[in-house]
C-alpha cells in the first residue's frame, strides 16, 4: 500500500477514538464562532466516512492489481465471487477491503432512508395535529398558536415550515422576549439547521460504536442552539435572549416532538452563560480555527487522491484477460 493510503487509514483509527477529546479542545474558539464550529464538526465526520469508504475502495483496487475504474468494479465482482466462496487465498485481501466499504455504504443508505421516513411520517403526523391550532404569518413563515399552559416555543422544519408557541409561553413572556423567542426559532428555519443535524442523526445511528460520530452529533445540536441565540441576541439583545431561555427552562414545559427545534431543548444553563459573559474574540482563536478546519480538509483531498489513480489507469488488461503492457514488454 502506498503510503498516502497507510495515512489514511490512519486518520480513520485515530479520529475514531480521539474524536470527543477535540471537542475540549476546540470549546473556547467554538464559542467565539459557532458557524465555524458547525462547518468544522459537519465536515469532520463527513471526512471520517469517505475516508473509510474511499480508503476501503482504493486498498482493494490496489490488491487487485491497481488498474483503472472499469478494472476496479471487475475486481469487485472478482472480490463479491470471493467473499461468497474463497477460492484463492490471493484475492482474500482485495475480498475484505470491498466487503468493509460495501457494508459502510449499505449501513449508511439504510440509516439514512429509515431517518428520512420516520422524520416525514412524524412531521406530517404534527402537522395534521396542528391544523386546528390558530395560525398567523409572520415574516414569511407560519406560526401556530397551540392552547396550553406550559411553556413551550419550537419549530417544525421541512415542507411548509412552522413556528409552534404555547399561550402559555405567550402570557409568561413579555414582548421582547417573545421577539426574541420567534428570531431563535427563524434562524433555525432560515439556517437549515435541521439538515446538519440530521446529517450528524444519522452517521452517529449508522456507526453508533464509533465515538467521533456520537460527539459530532451532539455538538452539532448545541452549536445550531449557539447560531440561534447569537442571531436572536444581535437582534434583539442576548440579555431578552437569557431571559427568554430561564423563564421557559424555569417553567413546566410542554412536550416538544422529536422532529422539531425547541428553543429551550438543551444546554439552557450553558446557553445562558455564553449569552451574558464576554466571549474571547475570533482573531485571538484565529490559528485554532484554521489548524481544525485544515484537518478534513486535507482528509478528503487525501481520499480524493487515493481514488484519482483507480479512475484513470487504463482497465483494458485486466477486464479483458489480456496481460497488462508493461508485462508482455518484460
Amino acid at each position: 500500500m502506498t503510503p498516502l493510503l497507510i495515512g489514511l487509514f490512519a486518520y480513520v483509527a485515530a479520529l475514531a477514538v480521539l474524536g470527543p477529546r477535540l471537542i475540549r479542545a476546540s470549546r473556547g474558539w467554538q464559542s467565539a464562532a459557532p458557524r465555524l464550529g458547525l462547518v468544522f464538526w459537519t465536515a469532520l465526520a463527513t471526512s471520517w466516512v469517505v475516508a473509510v469508504i474511499s480508503a476501503g475502495l482504493a486498498a482493494m483496487g490496489q490488491l487487485s492489481g491497481g488498474h483503472g475504474l472499469a478494472a476496479l468494479l471487475h475486481a469487485c465482482l472478482r472480490a463479491l465471487l470471493t467473499i461468497v466462496g474463497v477460492h484463492s487465498l490471493a484475492d482474500a485481501p482485495a475480498a475484505i477491503a470491498l466487503l468493509g466499504s460495501g457494508v459502510v455504504i449499505a449501513r449508511l443508505l439504510v440509516v439514512a432512508a429509515r431517518h428520512v421516513r420516520q422524520t416525514r411520517r412524524h412531521r406530517e403526523l404534527h402537522r395534521k395535529a396542528l391544523s386546528s391550532s390558530r395560525t398567523v404569518v409572520r415574516n414569511g413563515i407560519r406560526v401556530a398558536v397551540v392552547e396550553a399552559e406550559q411553556l413551550a416555543a419550537y419549530c417544525v422544519p421541512g415542507r411548509c415550515s412552522t413556528i409552534v408557541l404555547t399561550t402559555g409561553a405567550l402570557r409568561r413572556l413579555v414582548p421582547a422576549e417573545r421577539d426574541a423567542v420567534m428570531a431563535h426559532e427563524i434562524a433555525h428555519l432560515r439556517g437549515k439547521h435541521h439538515l446538519m443535524a440530521g446529517w450528524a442523526a444519522i452517521l452517529a445511528h449508522a456507526f453508533p460504536f464509533v465515538p467521533l460520530l456520537k460527539a459530532a452529533s451532539q455538538e452539532i445540536a448545541r452549536l445550531v442552539e449557539w447560531i440561534a441565540d447569537d442571531r436572536a441576541g444581535r437582534r434583539h439583545g442576548n440579555r431578552a435572549v437569557a431571559r427568554a431561555l430561564a423563564v421557559m427552562a424555569t417553567s413546566t414545559a410542554a412536550p416538544v416532538p422529536k422532529v422539531a427545534l425547541a428553543a429551550a431543548g438543551s444546554g439552557v444553563p450553558e446557553r445562558v452563560r455564553r449569552l451574558v459573559q464576554p466571549r474571547v474574540a475570533v482573531q485571538s482563536a484565529c490559528w485554532r480555527i484554521v489548524a481544525a478546519l485544515a484537518l478534513p480538509v486535507v482528509a478528503l483531498v487525501a481520499a480524493a487522491a487515493v481514488l484519482v489513480p483507480c479512475a484513470t489507469a487504463d482497465p483494458t488488461p485486466i477486464c479483458s484477460g489480456r496481460p497488462s503492457l508493461s508485462v508482455s514488454a518484460g
